[in-house]
């Protein structure tokens, strides 16, 4: 996971949400109310301020992808889901972009908001601090890198609620780190090394804003800081 600096919200979600006729008293209602959402222009607008990443996974999210069924492979997640608290069902700061959480892998695995179901999260992609309490460790006996955290609650958050060391997802993590310090040796083959040296490399190997970012960025950022 990684701290997303969330933009201004879609207009037609402040517009929904500000309506008179618009009910969210009940988790009916406002599902209902959520359903006539404009869903592409939200999809939208979370994959850019997500640098095109699953919030959750940090898997390679496409607000125009769809699948066989012509159903888009991006979902719109609920942080705090709407069985638990309908008020929050339209709030900018509750939606976030995920990937399919694997509802297209065969059963291989469940992830981000497909494994999350009616878990209502403490972590908060929107506040730099709440990312911050994660981290990322090897774990004896097991390859690649494994999301954890000092607070259980956290903990729980990522790898319980969201699964997100389920699957290949610890092996892709380390294969992204692999991947930034090998092409920091290619560039600064004398170095300095350290972190202090990755940090200053890291706008240079992906400025924000300049196109989608790498797969499993928040990784780099978690393991350079």
């Amino acid at each position: 996971m990684r701290w997303v600096r969330k933009g201004a919200e879609p207009p037609s979600l402040t517009a929904l949400r500000c309506a008179p006729t618009t009910e969210i008293e009940s988790s009916s209602a406002a599902r209902t109310a959520f359903d006539q959402l404009d869903k592409a222009e939200l999809r939208a607008r979370l994959a850019t301020d997500q640098a095109r990443l699953c919030v959750f996974c940090m898997r390679r999210i496409d607000e125009n992808a769809r699948d066989g069924r012509g159903e888009p492979t991006m979902k719109i997640a609920h942080r705090t889901p709407i069985g638990v608290d309908s008020a929050r069902a339209l709030a900018w700061s509750n939606l976030f972009g995920s990937c399919d959480g694997g509802q297209r892998s065969n059963g291989r695995y469940w992830t981000c908001d497909a494994a999350q179901g009616q878990g209502a999260l403490t972590v908060d992609p929107s506040m730099e601090a709440s990312i911050r309490r994660l981290r990322y460790e090897r774990r004896d006996g097991a390859q690649g890198l494994y999301i954890t955290s000092d607070d259980a609650a956290l903990r729980v958050d990522v790898e319980e609620t969201l699964e997100l060391n389920s699957g290949d997802l610890p092996a892709l993590r380390e294969e992204a780190w692999k991947a930034f310090r090998h092409m920091f040796r290619k560039t600064k083959p004398n170095g300095p090394w350290g972190k202090a040296a990755w940090r200053d490399f890291l706008p240079r190997w992906w400025a924000p804003g300049t196109k989608a970012a790498p797969e499993m960025l928040g990784v780099i950022e978690a393991m350079v800081n």
